[in-house]
């Protein structure tokens, strides 16, 4: 079940929620595949660095860089969809020192830049 829900992932172009992940598991598979398993088996695999969770969209995409523990950031296209991530450790690190500036404690910074990508711009 693993590997069918991350071929369907990794099938997407853009971010795919936990619904369109069990819709096209359900029809590779032939039987039916709740949203509730894929959300388990999606959680496990950002836990595992496999796949990232795009907040504002409640979807996720494949990670290019599994390897890398970077704090992503997303640039969000609001025309077509596309979604992009950007590593930039400065602004990660100046993030959580801010936050810990203000005496909070970061887990991990969630930063999502939306607009419109350059074939978008171009068109």
């Amino acid at each position: 079940m693993r590997a069918a829900v991350y071929a369907a992932l990794a099938a997407n172009e853009r971010p795919a929620s936990a619904y369109d992940i069990a819709e096209a598991v359900s029809r590779a598979e032939g039987r039916r595949v709740v949203a509730n398993s894929v959300y388990r088996i999606l959680d496990l695999f950002v836990a595992a660095n496999l796949a990232q969770r795009v907040e504002s969209a409640n979807a996720y995409i494949v990670n290019a860089h599994p390897g890398c523990l970077h704090d992503c950031i997303f640039l969000i296209c609001d025309r077509c969809g596309r979604t992009d991530h950007i590593d930039d450790d400065r602004i990660s690190q100046d993030l959580r020192g801010a936050a810990s500036a203000a005496g909070f404690a970061p887990v991990r910074p969630v930063v999502e830049v939306r607009g419109l990508c350059a074939a978008c711009t171009e068109s």
